[in-house]
């Protein structure tokens, strides 16, 4: 019996993918930070979404290079463009936490896998980090990290769901693992 050839990934496919999952932050970015934010602390956002789906399927560095790269530019894109490098290493944080989870902690894909990067991805990324720099850039109060801790709850669990949705429906769940090989 003839084994089955797997597909494998070129560098410039991964390129392509991960250009075009930065376009979907930058998108998801600049229409939260310009009709979605409640005041300079909080905004609901789904602009992890396509960062932690990047750091799954591709692995930490392209979910870090991601994140930052659709921060940076939905940052400048938009109509308050108020850059602030260590919100962006939260966002590269957002995008390596999710790559890490497959990669070293649980290595078969499914919902276990997507509910764990989303919830390091958050914690450390979202609600640390993020929190961290708005409490020392623009003096948000330490007890607004539990708002933050709210909001990400509820976008945590809408991405995860749709996360889940885009890779079943696509059949990435079975090509996840390739994929991870092919970018080490």
């Amino acid at each position: 019996m003839q084994k089955k050839q797997e597909k494998r990934w070129s560098p410039i496919q991964i390129l392509t993918l991960s250009a075009m999952l930065t376009a979907v932050g930058v998108v998801i970015g600049m229409i939260c930070k310009n009709f979605m934010t409640f005041n300079i602390y909080y905004r609901f956002t789904l602009e992890n979404l396509p960062v932690i789906f990047s750091g799954l399927v591709f692995g930490p560095a392209v979910g870090a290079g991601v994140g930052a790269g659709a921060d940076i530019i939905s940052c400048l894109c938009s109509t308050n463009p108020a850059l602030n490098p260590v919100i962006t290493l939260g966002a590269a944080a957002v995008g390596f936490c999710a790559g890490i989870v497959p990669r070293y902690i649980i290595k078969k894909p499914g919902m276990s896998q997507i509910v764990l990067a989303e919830i390091l991805a958050h914690a450390v990324g979202q609600v640390g980090i993020k929190s961290l720099a708005k409490m020392l850039m623009f003096g948000m109060p330490a007890w607004g990290i539990f708002i933050g801790v709210g909001v990400s709850i509820v976008a945590g669990t809408v991405e995860c769901f749709l996360i889940k949705a885009v890779m079943v429906r696509l059949g990435l769940i079975p090509t996840a693992g390739r994929v991870r090989n092919d970018v080490r």
